[in-house]
């Protein structure tokens, strides 16, 4: 069993999981997760911008690995000063942005799947 007691670990010792994109997509597909569609599209805008938010870190992130280990000891400031802050700020998200990257499509077709399921209303 999970418990949220003793800063934020589970039983087992371990950090809790902080996407649920597959247990979204099952309950989903199963018809158990229902949405209005004008709300699952609110929320799917949200994600989509979320999404491409993640997208252009990561890129940034990648963009900026690259320079570091073309430039060597012969680096701008300014670009030193932008691949220090994109390591920093990978390191501080722990891959975060790459598990983002996997799991916010899952979250997207699953409302899609959810406004797909709720029931039409006759006029």
């Amino acid at each position: 069993m999970r418990s949220q007691e003793h800063g934020g670990r589970v039983a087992d010792g371990s950090t809790p999981e902080r996407f649920a994109g597959d247990l979204f997509l099952d309950l989903a597909a199963k018809g158990w997760l229902v949405v209005e569609p004008s709300e699952a599209a609110r929320v799917i805008t949200g994600l989509e911008r979320t999404l491409e938010v993640v997208r252009s870190r990561a890129h940034r992130f990648e963009v900026s690995r690259r320079l570091r280990s073309a430039g060597g000891d012969d680096i701008d400031p300014d670009v030193d000063r932008l691949v220090v802050d994109a390591v920093f700020a990978e390191q501080v998200t722990a891959g975060s942005w790459e598990h983002a990257l996997a799991e916010l499509p899952k979250y997207i077709e699953a409302f899609r799947m959810a406004a797909r399921n709720a029931p039409r209303h006759e006029p």
